[in-house]
């Protein structure tokens, strides 16, 4: 989901509940805040050796250590969230937008969007796991390609073997070597 996506999703459902749910039925603690909005630009070298650039938006979700009962983030406060980091720096608006989260049971993960549902007064943002991959291998075409593009097994050194490197060391009739 692009950035400019889920900021739309959030004004077209003023002051609404806004929860996060980081894994099937887990979800992170209702008094969480958003704590930093940040633009990343990756500069990345696969095994392939290909340069690759992309940027993505990511926000953190950080629970204090004391809940905080009275404390809730709905639609409107992340907008405003969203406005204050604006005031200092543009947010890439056409990238994927991921969260950042982690508690003392799960770790620290960067997790994108898989689905928001509305559930009455309330939106819920259901996040996924990513896959790690290889791009050396997502660029391949052919099944042959695939499996050697990603650290596959090292082609075999052929060994070259001369006839007349053979016959030199033959072992020739008394001289002890059979």
């Amino acid at each position: 989901m692009k950035t400019s996506e889920f900021t739309q999703i959030l004004r077209e459902n003023p002051e609404k509940s806004l929860f996060f749910e980081y894994q099937a039925g887990q979800y992170v603690r209702t008094d969480y805040h958003i704590t930093e909005i940040k633009n990343v630009s990756y500069d990345t070298v696969d095994c392939g050796g290909i340069r690759n650039e992309w940027n993505e938006v990511h926000i953190q979700l950080w629970e204090n250590g004391i809940p905080e009962p009275d404390h809730a983030v709905d639609t409107s406060k992340a907008l405003k969230i969203f406005d204050v980091v604006q005031k200092v720096r543009p947010t890439f608006e056409d990238r994927e937008i991921k969260f950042e989260y982690g508690n003392s049971s799960f770790p620290t993960a960067v997790l994108p969007v898989h689905n928001i549902k509305e559930a009455g007064n309330s939106l819920i943002v259901q996040l996924t796991a990513d896959q790690t991959t290889c791009k050396a291998k997502d660029r391949a075409t052919t099944p042959e390609e695939k499996a050697a593009a990603c650290c596959g097994p090292a082609a075999k050194p052929k060994v070259r073997v001369s006839l007349a490197a053979l016959e030199a060391s033959a072992c020739a009739p008394g001289s002890g070597c059979c």
